[in-house]
């Protein structure tokens, strides 16, 4: 009965699915084809040489013609399963940045399981005046460029996303909270200290970002909201300002910032 199933609603993922779903139907196909020929070979019988010869005949037959059909319905649900992968991938990432978008970190972090949940919200300073300024174009520049320096200095803590506008955000469960806060003060001062260049523009981008925990499991609304809560407090401090839970405050106060304005200069040419 499950076989039949598999062959009636099959789920092809891979090629070895594909080749399995094959040779499940083309096995039902040619169980069905010598039944009916069996049947009618004895209940009409002449002698055993001509049985023989009608069953060969029957399941050349039967192979060459359920196998190449069974291949192609298999191959046609394979196509679908992946284009289904494809567009649910599609869905998860910002077409801007390339990183993954709202949609992923809200599954992602809805679907973890781990003790100890760190979520980052940025916001970069006072973004409204670069789009002011040098149009919109020259902004979305400027995100990727920003975009791809948080992932290379953020990604291997967990998922960072694009979430909306000048806002980003960090996922995190994997490293320990030593190791976050002192990966998001460095984040912070290199972004400071990195003037971005795109063509013969130059801009300075700080940023700003309000940290939470999610404790005694609480759900992913009320995570952002302290996120946000606390991304609220850094902006009202001024540019290039971060603010952490206070159980964070001595781990922060450990980690002092490490570049000096001026200290390193660093260029990026926006792809």
């Amino acid at each position: 009965m499950k076989a039949f199933g598999a062959v009636a609603r099959p789920t092809i993922r891979n090629e070895r699915e594909l080749l399995r779903y094959v040779a499940l139907v083309t096995a039902f196909a040619l169980a069905f084809a010598l039944a009916v020929d069996v049947v009618n070979q004895l209940a009409f019988f002449v002698d055993w040489e001509r049985c023989l010869r009608s069953w060969s005949v029957t399941t050349a037959v039967c192979l060459a013609i359920a196998t190449p059909i069974a291949y192609s319905i298999g191959h046609t649900h394979l196509e679908l399963f992946r284009a289904k992968e494809l567009a649910d991938a599609l869905g998860r990432i910002d077409s801007l940045t390339g990183l993954s978008n709202r949609r992923a970190l809200i599954e992602d972090a809805e679907s973890s399981l781990a003790e100890v949940l760190a979520l980052a919200i940025f916001d970069l300073d006072r973004f409204k005046s670069v789009n002011d300024a040098y149009g919109h174009l020259v902004g979305d520049m400027a995100l990727r460029t920003v975009g791809r320096m948080m992932q290379e200095e953020l990604g291997a803590l967990g998922l960072v996303a694009r979430i909306g506008g000048e806002e980003f955000a960090l996922l995190t469960s994997r490293a320990s909270l030593e190791n976050m806060v002192e990966r998001l003060l460095a984040f912070r001062d290199r972004l400071r200290a990195t003037p971005i260049l795109i063509d013969d523009i130059t801009l300075r981008v700080t940023v700003s970002a309000g940290i939470a925990l999610r404790e005694n499991g609480d759900g992913f609304d009320r995570l952002y909201g302290l996120a946000d809560r606390a991304l609220y407090e850094a902006k009202a401090a001024g540019r290039n300002q971060f603010r952490f839970p206070p159980s964070l405050e001595p781990l922060v106060s450990r980690h002092a910032t490490r570049f000096e304005p001026g200290s390193r200069i660093a260029t990026l040419r926006s792809a």
